[in-house]
């Protein structure tokens, strides 16, 4: 199977990528280590305890990251060096933008660490989004160096309301999409191209969660491009729907280990 689908990413002319939650970070680690389960436990005492646990996520992914998540797309990128492709990825941890695949061909719409919005729909002029990366790092090192104490760190507030920002990711209250929307509309015109292309299909990870972002409407292109061939790579929702069982494949296995195998 694995050989199959090498030849058909080579020979096809165009290849999209969806990444599901099987290849996110879930932070569960963070839950026995003793310095976040104790920062985490006093956010709990805070208005703003989700957005405290956001900064503490980001801070766990820059001290732990997870290296078999970045080599497996790292390998992801190799199979695709050279090719026309694009990359829809519902993970929230960026570890995608830290690997060897092209930013401009990443389009991630549940956002990431990569930005900081307000809750709230503040009047002020203050623009939607804050994409300054030393705001965010000024952040990251207040939590290295603050002890064990929470209160030693000052967390970034909107200029209005005063309340903590959040990190622009899809359970942030009121998610500003204006994160991903240029990005997306870039991947729907190179979508648009793929009609009566030689077209590979991959799809890693991507089960019942935002499935109108991936699942379904991967289907969809496959159904309508006659010349479309699907992978579908799930530990546990690997199944392909009967409309599909001539040009469609599925393969019940992790995607991470499956890409790095």
């Amino acid at each position: 199977m694995t050989k199959e689908l090498l030849a058909e990413i080579a020979d096809a002319q165009m290849v999209l990528v969806g990444i599901g939650k099987e290849m996110e970070e879930t932070y569960k680690k963070m839950e026995n280590d003793s310095f976040y389960s104790s920062l985490m436990a006093q956010a709990e005492k805070e208005e703003d305890a989700a957005a405290i646990l956001q900064y503490l996520q980001c801070y766990y992914r820059e001290k732990n990251p997870d290296s078999g998540k970045i080599d497996a797309y790292n390998r992801l990128a190799d199979l695709l060096e050279g090719k026309n492709y694009f990359v829809v990825s519902l993970c929230t941890d960026d570890y995608i933008y830290s690997s060897k695949l092209d930013a401009g061909r990443i389009v991630t719409p549940c956002g990431g660490f990569r930005a900081l919005q307000c809750h709230s729909e503040c009047s002020t002029d203050q623009e939607p989004l804050v994409w300054d990366k030393q705001v965010t790092a000024q952040v990251m090192e207040e939590i290295r160096q603050c002890e064990g104490q929470l209160s030693k760190v000052d967390f970034p507030v909107c200029a209005e309301c005063c309340s903590i920002m959040y990190f622009n990711r899809i359970d942030t209250p009121g998610y500003k999409e204006e994160g991903y929307l240029p990005q997306w509309e870039k991947y729907t015109k190179w979508l648009q191209g793929t009609l009566n292309r030689k077209l590979c299909i991959l799809e890693l990870g991507a089960g019942m969660e935002y499935p109108t972002v991936i699942r379904f409407p991967f289907e969809k292109v496959a159904y309508f491009n006659q010349k479309a061939r699907f992978y579908r790579v799930h530990s546990r929702l690997y199944q392909m729907t009967a409309e599909l069982k001539e040009k469609g494949v599925s393969i019940q296995a992790n995607p991470e280990e499956f890409l790095k195998n």
